[in-house]
């Protein structure tokens, strides 16, 4: 190339002067810089590209992998799921990659126990006068005032049993057992003597059929006997009541078991201790079994042998909740509520003003009619009992969340849930009272179980 520009300069000038080859070795230097440079520029372009290619190639070793977030073990060169849980395997960080976190990444990367950034529901307190409304399970038992006794006020030998078994129907004035006695073989045949001997004096006679009465002959049998003249060797004992015959040593079993153990259910649904063994035990003396008492066994004066239960009015007995005992009140009203049947309309009669050993309930105590068997005995049911309340706070039941040692609310400002502290008492359906923590103007979540995860602590500053 230098050449050719050296014979092309000699061509254009046949005839060169010095100047003119001064001129020209002027020009051959400016052509030869020119082309050091050009020539340079492109090396330097060459190099360039080359070390980009290298670069590029060394790049290209370090492909993206991917892994899965819960078992780190599996690495893949694509996307996909872990072959273990199914999970989206994401991909795996480079060595050296840091994320910067500026001041909206942090605000938004605080603790959930802080705050809440959604758009849940909101619902404010509600001012005003509500029927408080409790439920509690309870069991239907016997009217204990409604127990009657079938003494033995002679001592002897049973001659005739006309019971056979426990709970057997009776109806007033029937024939319970007959019985030998001595003692009123005896006193019968006084009251004979003197009408053979004295029946002029009816201050003995009178006196000798009093004894009679008081050992629990009846006026009727009196006169059989005056009548005939002939003392009877066997004498019955009749039912005093309507009922169900039951021997004493079975109602002694029973009483505790369905008296003495508490039906309710606890938090998480079910029966409480001791409801289950109370349920058993129940069962086990309504079994109907055979009496312990025979034909031929002694009795002594004074004896309980039988009872007669009368079912014509019965009582269900409630367990109801500490936190809510203290605003049950007697002639408060009540739906009691029996499985498969409408409720009935009742009046709280009783409440039981001290807690038996072990229990952490109070008694409600309900009587109800039974007219044709509608409740039986070990029955359970259920009972709402309402009562009215003043002017007060109430929030949805969702929207507070229980913690255990503290309820919390999640109130919301400038678009930011954060959790506040409250107390509540007594619950109305699907509203609970609140005493503190809140006021009317108050924006609340509606649902508080959505503000949190299973992992979150909540720290609650009021």
């Amino acid at each position: 190339m230098k050449s050719k520009l050296k014979n092309k300069m000699l061509s254009a000038n046949c005839n060169p002067d010095p100047d003119s080859h001064r001129d020209d070795r002027e020009r051959t230097k400016n052509y030869d810089a020119l082309f050091v440079i050009r020539h340079s520029s492109f090396i330097i372009a060459f190099s360039v590209i080359l070390l980009t290619g290298c670069t590029s190639k060394k790049e290209a070793v370090h492909h993206d992998t991917y892994t899965c977030p819960m078992h780190p073990t599996i690495i893949r060169e694509k996307p996909g799921a872990c072959p273990v849980c199914g999970m989206d395997l994401v991909k795996k960080g480079q060595p050296g990659e840091e994320v910067k976190i500026t001041a909206e990444l942090n605000y938004l990367l605080k603790p959930t126990n802080a705050m809440v950034i959604t758009s849940i529901k909101t619902i404010m307190p509600v001012q005003k006068a509500l029927d408080f409304t409790t439920h509690a399970n309870g069991i239907i038992a016997y009217d204990t005032r409604r127990f009657s006794s079938v003494p033995i006020r002679f001592g002897g030998r049973i001659e005739k049993l006309w019971i056979k078994y426990n709970f057997q129907p009776i109806r007033k004035g029937r024939k319970v057992l007959e019985i030998y006695s001595p003692e009123l073989v005896t006193a019968q045949r006084d009251l004979l003597y003197l009408l053979k001997s004295d029946k002029e004096n009816s201050q003995l006679l009178e006196g000798a059929k009093e004894k009679l009465r008081l050992l629990g002959v009846s006026n009727s049998q009196i006169d059989q006997l005056v009548s005939s003249g002939q003392e009877l060797y066997s004498f019955a004992v009749y039912s005093p009541v309507d009922g169900y015959i039951v021997e004493e040593g079975s109602l002694k079993a029973w009483v505790p078991a369905v008296l003495g153990q508490s039906p309710n259910a606890s938090m998480d649904g079910g029966m409480a201790s001791g409801g289950s063994s109370a349920v058993q035990q129940t069962s086990t003396a309504f079994s109907g079994g055979e009496l312990l008492i025979r034909e031929g066994m002694y009795v002594s004066t004074g004896q309980v042998i039988f009872k007669v239960v009368n079912t014509e009015y019965v009582w269900a007995e409630f367990d109801v909740y500490q936190r809510d005992a203290a605003f049950v009140k007697v002639n408060d009203r009540v739906q009691v509520t029996q499985e498969n049947a409408p409720f009935v309309e009742a009046r709280v009669n009783f409440v039981q003003p001290f807690f038996k050993s072990g229990e952490s309930f109070t008694k409600v105590r309900v009587y109800l009619p039974n007219a044709g068997n509608r409740f039986r005995i070990g029955q359970l049911v259920t009972a709402s009992l309402t009562s009215p309340s003043g002017d007060s706070m109430w929030i949805p039941l969702s929207a507070r969340l229980n913690l255990g040692t503290k309820e919390i609310a999640f109130t919301k400002k400038r678009g930011v849930f954060r959790p506040k502290e409250i107390v509540t008492a007594r619950r109305s359906g699907e509203w609970v009272e609140v005493l503190e923590g809140l006021a009317v103007s108050d924006s609340l979540a509606y649902n508080a179980q959505f503000m949190i995860d299973s992992e979150s602590f909540i720290k609650v500053k009021n």
